[in-house]
């Protein structure tokens, strides 16, 4: 259904400008993608667009090739002004359908493509130096879907979550309804015990991380035995170390988890990936 008439807080707006975003604002219906550009190079690119691609096969959009896709990230760049090209910027693609009456979709259905390039969040350095505070959140995670393991544009779960974040906290774990550990609010979880490296089972609910991917096969590399796992809140009493990752924090980890003390930033595998995130440029030492 085209957008017909179209205003803005009362202030009359092109129709043709929002006509794209349609389905996105009135319904959630896409995908998106976060990641960090550091260097003026969009750190782990193929691995984003591969996500990207496997979350459009699965709500039945197409998309151009990663070639294509290429081009209009540097395309994109290539507007810029002059740009400092230490600067850390994100670039997030929305990708979003175009096609579509109500609730209604075809099987297959074209889409919008946005590419935003937005600046740099900007995090209290204690959250990587010391560690942060977190907990269990009250809200569960809707899980049991395939399309619940997708990046889409509908975020109101997250939102909700957030909401109710205490106020001393920087973070919190999401359970789904039976209470199985899933995901932090904006991030990836995991936790270490002795040599083990464990995570949550993501494959119905969930959104597996390019980051937390990224860590798991650094964590193999330095001899530790990753394991997927569904394992009930209670798991964390034995953690030796918790972190909460994602592609813009690259690692958080936990000083102070529920009412427990935790070693935080000192924590031996806290400090390996401190060094290699600082390698990739994501902490904010090195901005």
């Amino acid at each position: 259904m085209a957008v017909l008439a179209c205003s803005v807080d009362g202030i009359l707006q092109d129709p043709a400008a929002v006509d794209s975003l349609a389905r996105a604002t009135q319904y959630g219906d896409g995908l998106f993608e976060t990641i960090a550009v550091i260097a003026l190079r969009p750190l782990f690119w193929a691995e984003h667009l591969r996500r990207l691609r496997q979350g459009a096969t699965a709500l039945g959009m197409a998309l151009p090739d990663d070639h294509s896709l290429t081009c209009l990230w540097q395309d994109l760049l290539a507007s810029l002004p002059a740009t400092n090209p230490h600067q850390r910027l994100v670039l997030k693609i929305l990708c979003v359908r175009s096609e579509g009456q109500g609730y209604a979709t075809p099987q297959r259905s074209a889409a919008t493509l946005l590419f935003l390039l937005q600046d740099w969040p900007l995090r209290p350095k204690r959250y990587w130096q010391e560690g942060v505070c977190a907990g269990l959140s009250a809200v569960p995670l809707q899980c049991g879907e395939e399309y619940l393991t997708v990046k889409t544009l509908n975020r109101l779960n997250q939102i909700m979550a957030w909401r109710a974040l205490p106020e001393e906290w920087q973070e919190a774990v999401l359970c789904d309804q039976a209470g199985n550990l899933r995901e932090g609010i904006q991030s990836n979880l995991c936790w270490r015990i002795g040599d083990r490296l464990l995570t949550p089972d993501l494959q119905d609910g969930g959104i597996a991380g390019i980051q937390l991917g990224a860590i798991l096969q650094q964590a193999r590399s330095w001899g530790l035995t990753v394991e997927v796992v569904r394992e009930p809140a209670e798991a964390l009493e034995r953690a030796e170390e918790i972190l909460f990752c994602n592609s813009l924090i690259c690692s958080w980890p936990v000083r102070r988890w529920q009412e427990r003390d935790l070693p935080g930033a000192q924590g031996s595998l806290a400090q390996r990936l401190a060094g290699w995130g600082q390698q990739l440029g994501l902490f904010p030492e090195m901005a």
